[in-house]
């Protein structure tokens, strides 16, 4: 049975949005960089699809991963799902066990990797300030590859959003400590193209600037603790720009956000 053009959609993303944050991972969790900082292999991460192969591949070098689409020439260790229904439950934090192939002392590590990932999902509620401005990091650098990523694979209404725009910058910032710029990470769509980037976007100034005032104003926006408009009113975030189209990307978000989490 072939899998849903959603789930294949949904998959995908995952693929290319979801698994590069798996670098913020390995920079920014000191476990998790140990684990991985003499590591040299490839893993590859797929499922079956009406007798197709759906995957990815991640090449680990000294704690730096780079994540290629499609199989890879030769792996090291190989996880395949037996639908692609199972490993987007697995991926939002569901139970589905592959089948497991290769050197399997590379396994614990991989899976502690990919849990981490799980920091994205809601029912992930960080009680300290390390874990809240994780969360919110690897949520903003998800979902504004995720944007990106969404047009390119052919989603025709965000196609058809991105394709009016001459050339547009979209700017997530979050500020703590006296740093305005403390988390950031920016959208660019130019006639029908997109582009995702971590940091300040300086060439243009940003068409519509999502300032988060602090990392714990972020969580209960990306959380939905609060809905966008609430948590501008409360004051925490401001949308400098076009209000308009700030509405327009939300929503975007917020579907991208189903689809992930």
């Amino acid at each position: 049975m072939s899998a849903s053009p959603q789930d294949i959609m949904t998959a995908k993303l995952f693929f290319n949005a979801a698994f590069p944050t798996m670098q913020v991972l390995l920079d920014d969790v000191p476990k998790l960089h140990k684990k991985f900082e003499k590591i040299q292999a490839t893993v590859q991460f797929g499922a079956k699809n009406n007798g197709q192969l759906l995957c990815c591949h991640m090449i680990f070098d000294h704690a730096q991963v780079t994540v290629v689409q499609g199989p890879a020439e030769k792996a090291d260790l190989t996880l395949t799902f037996s639908s692609v229904e199972k490993m987007n439950a697995l991926l939002r934090g569901g139970l589905a066990i592959p089948s497991i192939k290769g050197k399997l002392s590379l396994l614990p590590p991989v899976l502690s990797l990919l849990m981490g990932l799980m920091i994205m999902s809601p029912k992930k509620k960080p009680k300290d300030f390390a874990g809240q401005a994780l969360k919110v990091k690897c949520s903003l650098y998800m979902i504004t590859r995720a944007l990106s990523q969404y047009n390119k694979l052919g989603d025709s209404d965000i196609q058809e959003f991105c394709q009016r725009q001459p050339d547009r910058i979209y700017q997530f910032t979050v500020a703590h400590d006296g740093d305005p710029n403390y988390i950031a990470c920016y959208l660019r769509i130019k006639a029908g193209q997109s582009k995702s980037g971590h940091g300040v976007y300086t060439r243009r100034s940003p068409f519509v600037h999502f300032c988060f005032k602090s990392v714990e104003g972020a969580m209960k926006v990306l959380q939905k603790e609060v809905e966008f408009v609430e948590g501008v009113e409360k004051g925490y975030v401001e949308t400098i720009g076009s209000p308009e189209y700030a509405c327009y990307l939300n929503d975007y978000m917020s579907i991208l956000q189903g689809m992930l989490t």
